[in-house]
């Protein structure tokens, strides 16, 4: 207990910690659609790499974190409060970022964060549990794709319908378990990064409509191949649905990020895999990651190692992972 300066006696604050995984983002299903929703998407949650973030008692505002990192959590922080409940707008505090998902990788770090600090928050203002979509509301997320939302909030692979207006978020369709014996090898490169920002908001600007047709194309790779495929278990036909997908996303992509692929050593990397029989490769959202379905954990071990002494691999951070079938998990400690 500590005193309020009015000579009560106040409980302790809790130290509130948020953990979520990284989100894989295969594709959209349309874009600049002239009738029905735009974007819509595919994608899968996985364990590693994840984030923590903790909030904790503060006589000020504080945040714990790369000045990078810290400048966004900041600003994350103040919209927060701006567009909460008056009656639960959290206090000061300090923000304690101890995990991070690389930035700029293709693997939804930016939203992850975000509600990470914002399901704290909610916590540190007297909230309990609020809904992933208010959470992402208060905190300014959700412009295009919603995969990230859904999957801090359910986790597992996410099939989201698009959305019929820009204001909204984009609504959960489908979202089945992944199987949990499956891996994925992440390769993401330490030096490169993929399209965020202004820059991110350009190239969709100069992107051009994507064909009716192919938008049915994926809609059936979806409904009719990846999806029974999972719920069957058929790891084969999984990864066959989910490479095809994700090539003809990168052939309409193509313009802007220079290939199916956004980065040329990835590409290089892509195509030896594949020309060695490896089905079930492609790249998360702009990029640069790779990510590469194996069967187990022996299968993901023998393709790490034989991928670990590909030139294309150098200076990359190679990482194996499975799904995430649960959503972000928060947990309280009494402060000091």
């Amino acid at each position: 207990m500590k005193s309020d300066g009015l000579g009560r006696r106040t409980p302790k604050m809790p130290i509130i910690t948020v953990q979520t995984g990284a989100r894989l983002h295969f594709g959209l299903l349309a874009l600049k659609s002239v009738s029905g929703r735009n974007f819509g998407g595919v994608g899968l949650m996985v364990e590693a790499p994840g984030c923590e973030l903790s909030v904790e008692p503060a006589d000020r505002d504080e945040c714990l974190a790369e000045p990078e990192i810290a400048a966004r959590l900041n600003a994350w922080r103040d919209e927060y409060r701006r567009r909460c409940p008056i009656e639960h707008r959290p206090p000061a505090c300090r923000i304690r970022l101890s995990q991070t998902i690389p930035a700029h990788a293709g693997l939804g770090s930016g939203t992850q964060t975000a509600l990470a600090l914002a399901a704290a928050l909610s916590q540190w203002g007297g909230e309990q549990t609020i809904a992933a979509q208010e959470l992402a509301r208060r905190i300014g997320r959700g412009a295009r794709s919603a995969l990230g939302i859904h999957g801090f909030e359910h986790g597992g692979l996410l099939v989201e319908g698009g959305k019929r207006h820009p204001d909204e978020i984009s609504p959960l369709v489908a979202r089945p378990d992944f199987p949990s014996d499956w891996r994925v090898l992440l390769v993401t490169p330490n030096d490169r990064r993929g399209l965020s920002g202004d820059a991110e908001r350009a190239a969709f600007s100069r992107l051009t409509p994507m064909p009716t047709s192919l938008t049915e194309t994926l809609c059936r790779i979806v409904l009719m191949e990846l999806l029974p495929a999972v719920a069957s278990a058929d790891f084969a036909a999984t990864a066959a649905a989910l490479q095809e997908f994700g090539q003809l996303n990168g052939s309409h992509f193509a313009p802007i990020q220079g290939g199916v692929f956004a980065d040329r050593q990835m590409a290089e990397l892509a195509k030896t895999l594949t020309d060695q029989d490896c089905v079930g490769v492609g790249q998360s959202s702009w990029g640069p990651t790779l990510w590469i379905l194996c069967r187990d954990e022996t299968e993901a071990s023998r393709c790490r190692d034989e991928i670990t002494t590909h030139p294309s691999a150098e200076a990359c951070t190679i990482q194996l992972t499975s799904a995430q079938n649960s959503g972000s998990h928060a947990r309280q400690n009494v402060g000091k």
